[in-house]
């Protein structure tokens, strides 16, 4: 369950909170999101976890590469289910660095609204996240990211996007 940090507490249960995003990411293998009768260019699914479990001064570089893996995990059981015959069809996650309570697995049913978020070329060429925290991206996946920092920012901010080619 997405949960919002409104104090300091030190965050308890966190072996529990991962087996269950674990299984969260599981859910998705043989699912398959056909576009609705709304005609909607995506859905998505916000990353379901605790805030202070992948921001702030409680967060671990491992529990944070933990969780972007299982989004990557569940955009590939996504991937693997999809009917490439009912249309347009792809599969990738949107990350915020560090801001990673932001991040979700996304569905695309619109190739130019995609290619509004996968962009033209990888901005931070040679950085990749997926190298930096160690992930195991799906083969068929590329890898796009572009610096957003904005000047009240305090920390420097990126946008990455590992999907599938539009």
């Amino acid at each position: 369950m997405r949960q919002i940090a409104l104090s300091n507490k030190p965050l308890r249960g966190i072996p529990r909170r991962l087996r269950a995003l674990e299984r969260w990411a599981s859910s998705f293998r043989d699912e398959f999101y056909p576009r609705s009768a709304q005609m909607e260019r995506y859905t998505h699914w916000k990353i379901p976890v605790h805030e202070a479990l992948v921001e702030g001064s409680q967060a671990r570089i491992e529990d944070q590469a933990f969780c972007i893996q299982q989004l990557l995990e569940a955009a590939s059981h996504l991937s693997n289910a999809a009917d490439r015959s009912q249309g347009y069809y792809r599969v990738a996650c949107l990350l915020t660095w560090p801001w990673v309570h932001q991040s979700e697995v996304t569905v695309f049913y619109d190739r130019d609204y995609y290619l509004g978020f996968l962009g033209e070329t990888n901005a931070l060429m040679p950085e990749r996240i997926s190298r930096d925290l160690a992930l195991h991206t799906p083969a068929h996946f590329i890898e796009h990211g572009h610096d957003v920092t904005q000047p009240e920012d305090e920390v420097a901010v990126q946008w990455w996007c590992i999907g599938e080619p539009a």
